[in-house]
């Protein structure tokens, strides 16, 4: 059933537009596509072409754990692509029956709808058009109140609650501030937001309101870190991370695989290489530390960090986010590297976050990461600096 409520949403929703067949990587590429136990049935009963119906026969199935929520899937093929996928990039589905055929997935996506703890909506990074979108603009991110209208499957609810004294959505959007702060080079924003949320961690944990009302309004300083003089060893450090956040890539997804292994291999462990590539790919963006602020900040606000439904400590999604913008920085580094076009960075980019926005890939990584000895701020700090 449908229903209207006013949502919190970035200034650029109303903007997006889907490229319908023109993406040059579809967002259904490599994943199983869910339907509800209801969407399924209404599939199955739907009237249909003999070729859609062939379709339906070979692709549909029920899941082998089935719930009401996720009852089916339609499974990619041997290539990575979708069997419902037409040559010229539309969705036979969508062509034939409609919108209404669509599992709500794909009816909504890449718009992330959240109805817990407040009406929230935003778009994935993981859609190239998403991404483009962005990177068309040097302003900041605004968040809008906005009269939204769904047709959405009734919410589980949350399984973890956090303490946050009644200011979640305060806290996030203060979080997203110092993530802005443009004064500030990329890598001591970053660590300036985790000393504030060391700050605010120990806050929430006394249940001190004074506290947080203190930082909420930026009447107790957060200092960051100075600038790294950056070596081999800081670079033997963030490659080491990197092979292991690629190597999860790899498990999770061939469509990313290619990205990675080149990407290690432009660098080859040296330092000269690494700079060169580096100094190439910010001469080929110019703008790269907006693009990353506004694909963070739009990953923050989707996700809902540092309150994501999973029992992690504040301190540990923090790494996980470090995580994430130091695999995008390599990813697009060793990417880029003898390519004279911003678009292979789109690319790049919006492959990583079909894994980190859409699987808790951000989790693993932190896991690994202080595995690896990247579990406190010093460290981090030398892998964001590179």
């Amino acid at each position: 059933m449908k229903e209207t409520h006013v949502y919190l949403t970035p200034d650029y929703y109303p903007d997006f537009a889907c490229k319908m067949g023109s993406c040059r990587a579809a967002c259904c590429e490599g994943w199983p596509i869910s339907f509800s136990l209801e969407d399924y049935y209404h599939l199955v009963s739907a009237e249909c072409s003999e070729e859609m119906r062939t379709r339906l026969d070979k692709g549909l199935r029920i899941k082998l754990q089935p719930t009401p929520d996720a009852y089916a899937e339609i499974l990619p093929r041997y290539d990575g692509n979708c069997p419902m996928r037409l040559e010229d990039g539309r969705c036979a589905l969508h062509a034939e029956l409609g919108e209404q055929a669509l599992s709500h997935v794909c009816r909504l996506y890449p718009r992330g709808v959240r109805l817990e703890r407040g009406y929230e909506c935003s778009c994935s990074n993981s859609c190239e058009a998403v991404l483009e979108l962005l990177f068309s603009r040097d302003e900041p991110i605004e968040f809008v109140q906005r009269e939204l209208t769904f047709d959405l499957p009734k919410p589980a609810g949350p399984r973890i609650v956090f303490e946050t004294l009644g200011r979640e959505q305060e806290i996030r959007l203060w979080l997203i501030r110092q993530m802005q702060n443009q004064a500030l080079p990329m890598p001591q924003r970053l660590m300036a937001m985790g000393h504030a949320l060391l700050a605010l961690d120990e806050a929430l944990e006394t249940k001190d309101a004074h506290q947080i009302d203190r930082l909420l309004k930026g009447q107790r300083r957060i200092r960051p870190l100075h600038p790294n003089e950056l070596t081999q060893g800081h670079l033997d450090f963030g490659l080491k991370i990197a092979r292991g956040m690629i190597e999860l890539l790899d498990e999770r997804s061939v469509s990313i695989r290619r990205y990675g292994e080149t990407a290690l291999a432009c660098f080859d462990g040296s330092f000269e290489r690494y700079e060169a590539a580096r100094e190439h790919f910010e001469t080929l963006l110019p703008k790269w530390e907006i693009w990353f602020e506004h694909m963070l900040v739009n990953h923050m606000f989707f996700s809902r960090f540092p309150f994501q439904d999973r029992p992690e400590s504040l301190k540990d999604e923090f790494i996980a986010l470090c995580g994430v913008y130091a695999l995008l920085r390599f990813l697009g580094i060793g990417w880029l590297r003898g390519k004279e076009n911003a678009e292979a960075f789109v690319d790049v980019a919006a492959a990583a976050f079909r894994l980190v926005d859409h699987t808790s890939f951000d989790r693993y990584a932190a896991h690994m990461m202080k595995r690896l000895g990247c579990g406190d701020l010093e460290r981090v700090h030398d892998l964001v600096s590179l």
